[in-house]
């Protein structure tokens, strides 16, 4: 699939479901924070076979205690572990008001932590200065809190509209980035919570192996001649507010760029004509912008375009017919509106080799048994995950994908029984349930 939000989907395509269900209690402000429930080995919470000392649990204890939001079960902080043996903390994620700069200290002592990821927390540019200090760290994401929420969909995955924004938090930026000069294992940056200028970019080109960038501030000139110092920069974000024409036009100069995402951000019609200006862009992702089936027009694409992803717009289906003539090697619709009746505008996008149709939940078994995702017989990846209305009554027509190479039916209705079957009359397919 198209690399969501970059390395952030990386990092949150990891499926994270046991620091949200865990039960504890929320720990008395005043008292030491409660032990944080163990597994036994898994790669999520808090792993005992990778506690190499009772420093290091009291330190997980703290950053999971204050990651519990009242009245809610589990903790918003995440742990991921490599499956080494022993295992080693590779991912550490902070949500929230609770997180404070005594918090990235406790992180800084944990030498394994590749990947940190904070979401609108009270950690200023003082706070942030102590993850310089890791050895490992590739990644490192500033980043706001997702609250995305559709009606009758509920949040997705690390979407979290029960936190409130809050206008005063701390704001990292370039005078806490500066610590990180010497940290030249970085390969990614999300900074689209911190505050930056086009000035403050001049600072990339300490980091040799970045690849990955999310940045907050308007583009200009100044700040793709900086962006293209970056010999090995080729993935952009950009976000949470207006991006013009004219910011786009700019990065039209930029020509090692590759990917380019646009998420939760506001579009006029000029904007998504001057996409196709991007002439070296090969993955463009335009996730919750607001798209239509109408708007679409606008959106020509380049040449080189192979992977689009539209997921989280207001997408219909006919409207498709716009960028049938986009060579288009994937295509993500995850999260629109498409349903049985409008699944007949797929079929003229006859370049396909993947398509994500993941929580569009009006497509249900009559979809299925209509025939027409069969008659796409150059698809080798399809999604239908979070289908809800998916079932064991498919199960006739989904054997019918003898051409796929991976089918995805995870969050569907089919049975145990159903993907046994399924597996044994697709022996060529990958069948994820």
């Amino acid at each position: 699939m198209i690399a969501m939000r970059g390395w952030v989907i990386v990092v949150c395509g990891v499926l994270y479901l046991a620091h949200v269900a865990a039960a504890v209690d929320k720990p008395d402000a005043k008292s030491k924070p409660a032990t944080a429930p163990t597994n036994g080995g898994g790669q999520f919470g808090i792993n005992q076979a990778g506690i190499t000392s009772p420093a290091m649990l009291d330190a997980l204890n703290r950053l999971h205690a204050a990651g519990v939001v009242e009245g809610r079960r589990g903790t918003l902080t995440f742990f991921r572990w490599t499956n080494a043996e022993p295992p080693k903390l590779a991912h550490l994620g902070l949500w929230g008001a609770l997180i404070g700069n005594e918090h990235a200290v406790l992180a800084s002592s944990l030498p394994d932590l590749e990947f940190v990821s904070l979401y609108e927390t009270n950690i200023d540019d003082r706070g942030v200065q102590a993850f310089a200090h890791l050895p490992k760290l590739r990644r490192l994401a500033v980043a706001p809190i997702a609250r995305y929420e559709k009606p009758g969909y509920g949040p997705p995955q690390w979407s979290y509209p029960f936190i409130a924004e809050r206008e005063d938090r701390p704001r990292i930026t370039a005078a806490g980035l500066r610590a990180f000069a010497n940290v030249a294992t970085l390969e990614g940056l999300d900074l689209l919570g911190a505050r930056l200028s086009s000035a403050d970019l001049a600072l990339l080109t300490s980091w040799p192996k970045l690849s990955s960038l999310s940045l907050p501030n308007v583009i200009d000139a100044e700040a793709v001649r900086h962006l293209q110092a970056c010999s090995k920069l080729n993935q952009l974000t950009l976000g949470y507010r207006e991006v013009t024409a004219e910011e786009l036009k700019c990065l039209a100069e930029w020509k090692s760029l590759r990917t380019l995402v646009l998420i939760h951000a506001r579009l006029s019609d000029e904007a998504l004509q001057a996409l196709s200006k991007l002439d070296t862009v090969e993955q463009l992702e335009l996730e919750d912008c607001g798209l239509t089936d109408e708007r679409l027009q606008h959106l020509h694409g380049s040449k080189k375009l192979t992977h689009l992803s539209l997921k989280r717009n207001e997408i219909d289906g006919p409207g498709l017919v716009h960028i049938a003539k986009l060579k288009l090697k994937t295509l993500g619709l995850e999260f629109n509106n498409l349903n049985d009746d409008t699944l007949s505008y797929l079929p003229q996008l006859t370049s396909l080799e993947e398509l994500w149709l993941a929580h569009c939940r009006g497509i249900t078994d009559r979809g299925l048994r209509n025939g027409t995702l069969q008659k796409m017989t150059h698809l080798r990846q399809l999604n239908l995950r979070g289908l809800q209305q998916v079932t064991d009554a498919s199960l006739d027509d989904l054997v019918r994908f003898q051409h796929l190479a991976h089918l995805g039916i995870r969050e569907t209705k089919i049975s145990a029984d159903g993907v046994a079957r399924l597996k044994q009359e697709l022996p060529k397919t990958v069948v994820f349930k």
